[in-house]
């Protein structure tokens, strides 16, 4: 969702881009300063305008020298790792490691979340970024449910999830830690493996052991 201050920018930005764009087009073109003339130069100006936030909605926010108008990492992919439980078995002992994937679907606006273990498949069904370039900060969070196509399990099981995104030379970490509606909670880390997307956990296997 875009912040008050980011639609504030996105107007002056437009304004300024179709005025510049206008005014080019005269002079290039060499017309007078008619009424008719102003006015195609507008138009074309605000066209030009709008094909370049179409693009930059759709993929010219995704690159690095695009990051001085609007901070967005870009976290589109496969990621995979472990999630760590403080869940104790009928027997009194902590569960090892639970091998983990998300795959993240990320536009401009929106980001949307599926997780998987070999057991379960979760949809995130409210995500909220927190992101101050300044500060370093680079917080994702989101509330995740049970995916309602799954029958091995009655049920419902919910929970949040919180992380901290961390970019080193070449590689992309997300670490956190869940909170569950079964009185369990524990710690995430996973790396992006693919910028791809996939739709089940052996796919996701098959990704990481390539």
């Amino acid at each position: 969702m875009l912040k008050k201050e980011e639609l504030k920018n996105i107007v002056f930005i437009s304004i300024a881009l179709a005025a510049i764009i206008a005014v080019l087009y005269l002079f290039v073109l060499a017309l007078k300063l008619e009424l008719s003339s102003i006015a195609r130069a507008v138009s074309f100006g605000i066209t030009v305008t709008t094909f370049f936030w179409t693009y930059y909605f759709t993929e010219g926010w995704k690159w690095k020298i695009s990051s001085w108008m609007f901070y967005r990492p870009n976290i589109n992919g496969t990621w995979a790792g472990f999630i760590i439980s403080d869940y104790i078995n009928e027997n009194g002992d902590k569960v090892p490691p639970i091998e983990f994937y998300i795959v993240i679907r990320q536009s401009f606006i929106r980001v949307h979340f599926t997780t998987f273990t070999k057991d379960f498949v979760g949809i995130s069904y409210a995500e909220t970024f927190a992101l101050n370039e300044d500060k370093g900060l680079k917080n994702v969070a989101y509330l995740y449910k049970k995916d309602s196509t799954q029958n091995n399990d009655e049920h419902l099981r919910e929970g949040a999830t919180e992380l901290r995104l961390i970019i080193g030379n070449d590689e992309k970490k997300l670490e956190g830690k869940y909170w569950s509606n079964t009185k369990t909670q524990g710690t995430v880390s996973v790396k992006q493996i693919s910028e791809n997307h996939v739709d089940s956990f052996s796919n996701a296997q098959k990704i990481k052991n390539a």
